[in-house]
């Protein structure tokens, strides 16, 4: 919508070069004449939006033109306020943001964001496989949680919150295929190789040790080297 919207600025600024179809002058020029009588425009931008107060249901969504948007658990069957534009919906609680969606059109019925919800999942994961959030994940991190015991679920889940809010979910699944070269990875070391990735350094490799070392002198365990230190008669040489 925002390209065809550029789109079409292009198309009135390219038209105005063409002669006004009753006076015959280039309306770029009218225009510039009509500019003396023009009022000033406001300062403040005019925000095309529209604001509502609705009621989230048990499950925390709210319905505008008979479309769900997800808030968050805690504001379930509680009331919110509702930005309503063109193409975004934003849900507000006491003039902070919870939340924004794509506006929806067509047949799409239900926008869900589970950042607010995977905070909540995260104290109780073995409801995460009755989820869409699970059937909406890519195969090598659905996998992954499979093979996850309890307490690395809540771990993995409590990741997935940071990495749903940083949007890299491409990189977090190059992340996961890094960190599971070696075995079944915890949820610290896929971290960190995500972080690798956003930040532009890439996976860094484990320095491999030489196989040829150095031969040492061998070490020898017990006092026996002190007996020099020592009168014979007062030391055993089993000491």
């Amino acid at each position: 919508m925002e390209a065809f919207n550029e789109s079409l600025w292009k198309e009135a600024e390219d038209d105005r070069n063409r002669p006004h179809y009753k006076e015959g002058t280039c309306i770029a020029e009218l225009h510039k004449e009509d500019l003396d009588s023009l009022y000033y425009l406001p300062e403040t931008p005019y925000e095309t939006i529209r604001y509502e107060s609705l009621k989230a249901d048990k499950y925390g969504f709210v319905t505008v033109d008979q479309k769900k948007y997800s808030t968050s658990p805690r504001f379930a069957k509680q009331r919110v306020s509702v930005g309503i534009s063109y193409n975004q919906i934003s849900i507000f609680k006491d003039d902070e943001v919870i939340v924004s969606h794509r506006r929806m059109y067509g047949r799409e019925k239900e926008s869900m964001d589970w950042v607010p919800y995977l905070s909540l999942m995260a104290k109780r994961p073995t409801a995460l496989k009755y989820t869409t959030f699970f059937d909406q994940l890519p195969r090598p991190w659905k996998e992954y949680i499979d093979n996850c015991t309890l307490s690395e679920k809540k771990e993995a889940l409590k990741l997935l919150t940071t990495i749903m809010k940083d949007q890299q979910m491409e990189k977090a699944v190059e992340a996961l295929k890094t960190a599971s070269q070696r075995g079944h990875p915890s949820a610290d070391a896929i971290q960190q190789v995500y972080h690798q990735h956003i930040h532009g350094r890439g996976y860094r490799e484990t320095v491999a040790v030489p196989q040829h070392l150095p031969s040492m002198p061998k070490a020898h365990r017990g006092m026996k080297k002190y007996n020099a230190f020592f009168p014979s008669e007062g030391v055993s040489e089993d000491a």
